[in-house]
C-alpha cells in the first residue's frame, strides 16, 4: 500500500480522535491535575477578566455568532439528548451540583430574608399597595444582581 498525503480533513476521523481523547484515562487524570494545579487561578484578577470578558462578547456580537449558532441548531439532536439523558443528568444534579447550591443557599436565603422584612413591614391591599409591595420585592432583589 503506497503512503499518499491527506488532503483533506475527514470529519468522521476528527470526531472519533477527538471522543477517543476524551475518554482516555490518562487525558482525564491530565484534566484534573492541570485544573486542581494552575499556572495562575482563574479569579486572580476579576476586573481584568471582566474586561476581556467584554471585549469576547462585543467580538462575538460583531461577527454574529449568536445568531449563527442558533440558525445552525439542531434541535432534533437537543430532543435526542434530552430524551436519552436529560431527566438522569438532571436528577444527579441534585447530587453532583448540591455543593455549588449550598454554597450560594445561605448568602441567597438571606438576600430574600431581608427583602422579605421590608415587604412585610409595608402596608397590604389592592391596588397601589399591592403595586408598591411588588416594586420593593423587585428592586429590593435587584440589590443583590451579581452578588450571591
Amino acid at each position: 500500500m503506497p503512503i499518499t498525503p491527506t488532503l483533506t480533513v475527514d470529519p468522521t476521523v476528527m470526531t472519533n480522535n477527538w471522543a477517543g481523547g476524551l475518554q482516555n484515562p490518562t487525558n482525564q487524570q491530565k484534566l484534573v491535575y492541570k485544573y486542581t494545579h494552575p499556572k495562575r487561578l482563574f479569579n486572580a484578577d476579576p476586573a481584568g477578566a471582566q474586561v476581556a470578558y467584554s471585549s469576547g462578547v462585543q467580538r462575538a456580537i460583531a461577527a454574529n455568532k449568536y445568531a449563527h449558532g442558533m440558525t445552525n441548531a439542531d434541535t432534533n439532536a437537543a430532543a435526542n439528548n434530552m430524551t436519552q439523558y436529560g431527566a438522569s443528568n438532571w436528577g444527579a444534579a441534585g447530587t453532583n451540583k448540591k455543593y455549588k447550591y449550598q454554597a450560594k443557599a445561605t448568602n441567597l436565603a438571606n438576600a430574600i430574608n431581608q427583602v422579605l422584612n421590608t415587604v412585610s413591614a409595608m402596608p397590604k391591599g389592592r391596588g397601589a399597595n399591592n403595586i408598591a409591595r411588588m416594586n420593593a420585592w423587585a428592586q429590593g432583589m435587584a440589590q443583590f444582581y451579581g452578588k450571591i
